[in-house]
């Protein structure tokens, strides 16, 4: 039996005024798959046991063995974890030796501390590892520069140098390509080898499947199942309340065989720190633009909602040449803009209005004054009904589970028919089961002649396993 690092009974804990009960337990060398139902919640509120932002209310408490009060817990997590996920450490000055020694657990060394971290790092057993893990950057190189699945080879270096017990693992799948998402996890191995345990949060569950010698299941809150490889595959989908996709099949991207007008034509369009974006969208067409950092997102996000624009280049939108500041009268009418949260901050929604007010604040205006306000109401009322539940339209969206609001989003642009739907990182911490739903609806909008632009980390493994032809054939890549 191996030794235990961490449990936790029954813990009850607090993230964000909300009560969530999590059940702990990873012995060395174990890697344990967490499924939530809502990663944007659920998901956070787990990986917050590990970054100290979950506090821990009540339960039992083990450390190495050990039955330790909830303080001491803290102490130990917060010396012996940690966390790997989206958000990269942005610097240009710093290299890939700062990163491992001067930003790990002890930041300040004294001189024989310094002379033992050089000499661990260039001790044979590191090389050993270096060299299982494919690292063949230099120490002097910047870390700036290195690629993306260079970047997370050495974090999990790291995690090995600075003597971690447990990493855990969030949302690697959407971070990294499909292609280096099993070269990435081949240096998990080595931390395995080495006792380390690793806790992986994510979505694909067939990414789970290959990797984790359990899963935890998390349902309203809690951890409600603990499932074992022999109780892989089938049961999962059971306990998730949908059904699992029959055969995946090899899909060569389509080009739409009846390509409509240009919408978006962009040229050398530059942004700070990006590559220039030449490329042009036609009504009805679904593109990809593969963005592994958030960077490309963030610029495009901060051009729009906030108050950076492009460096140079140009942007036309329906045959018309716009700057930033004539673009910006656009957004919202002629632009959307769908970020992965569904209502405010930035978002489409405001949470603390029935969802007929939702679409009637954008679609009225638009309308024109002429316009009998009651009968507009009366008109989007009958429409909307034909997608949601006639009473739940006159409730606050407050009330309504996520998906529901997820999806009126998407059914408010549907309704307003701008001519470019920008979506940002629109698969990001929504569930597999909710996937098909967003397919659906970026499928719906293009139907009616909209441009839609997804800005996304990787959408490989969604579109293998989507039955939906339609998306898959007016979905086009820009830069693969």
């Amino acid at each position: 039996m191996k030794e235990e690092l961490i449990r936790i009974e029954n813990g009850h804990f607090q993230y964000e005024s909300r009560e969530y009960q999590f059940d702990v337990s990873i012995a060395k060398g174990e890697c344990i798959g967490i499924y939530v139902d809502e990663h944007l919640a659920s998901g956070a509120a787990y990986r917050g046991i590990f970054s100290g932002s979950s506090a821990m209310k009540d339960g039992r408490a083990f450390a190495c063995g050990n039955r330790v009060r909830i303080s001491e817990m803290r102490r130990w997590i917060h010396q012996n974890c940690m966390i790997i996920d989206k958000h990269r450490f942005i610097t240009k000055e710093l290299t890939a030796w700062d990163y491992v020694v001067a930003l790990g657990k002890k930041k300040k060394r004294n001189r024989v501390q310094w002379r033992e971290a050089d000499c661990r790092i260039s001790s044979p057993e590191s090389q050993s590892i270096l060299k299982g893990m494919g690292i063949e950057f230099g120490w002097k190189d910047k870390l700036n520069q290195l690629s993306m699945l260079e970047y997370y080879k050495l974090a999990i270096y790291k995690a090995w140098f600075v003597k971690s017990k447990i990493v855990v693992l969030d949302r690697m799948t959407e971070i990294l390509r499909r292609q280096d998402v099993e070269e990435f996890m081949d240096c998990v191995q080595q931390l395995l080898g080495q006792g380390i345990a690793v806790f992986v949060l994510d979505l694909d569950e067939e990414f789970m499947y290959m990797y984790a010698n359990r899963i935890d299941v998390m349902k309203n809150r809690k951890i409600c199942y603990r499932l074992y490889p022999e109780e892989y595959d089938e049961r999962l989908y059971e306990i998730l309340g949908w059904e699992r996709r029959r055969g995946v099949s090899e899909r060569e991207d389509v080009i739409l065989k009846e390509k409509g007008h240009i919408v978006l034509h962009a040229d050398d369009l530059k942004f700070e720190s990006m590559p220039p974006l030449s490329f042009q969208i036609r009504s009805g067409e679904i593109v990809f633009l593969r963005d592994e950092n958030y960077n490309t997102a963030s610029q495009i996000r901060d051009c729009f909602l906030g108050e950076k624009g492009w460096e140079s280049g140009s942007f036309c939108l329906g045959g018309k040449y716009y700057d930033r500041n004539a673009l910006l009268k656009l957004v919202g009418k002629e632009i959307g803009i769908q970020i992965e949260i569904a209502d405010r901050k930035g978002g489409v929604l405001f949470d603390n209005l029935t969802a007929l007010d939702n679409l009637s604040s954008s679609l009225i205006p638009k309308a024109g004054m002429r316009i009998f306000r009651k009968s507009v109401l009366d008109n989007i009322l009958n429409e909307a009904s034909d997608w949601f539940e006639r009473d739940e339209l006159l409730r606050p969206i407050s009330e309504w589970p996520l998906i529901q609001r997820l999806r009126l989003t998407y059914y408010k642009w549907y309704l307003m028919n701008p001519m470019l739907l920008i979506c940002l990182f629109p698969f990001a911490g929504q569930e597999s089961s909710h996937h098909e739903m967003i397919i659906q609806m970026l499928v719906t909008c293009a139907k009616r002649g909209m441009a839609i632009w997804i800005i996304s980390s990787g959408i490989d493994a969604i579109c293998e396993k989507t039955e939906n032809n339609e998306f898959l054939e007016r979905l086009r890549y820009l830069n693969e």
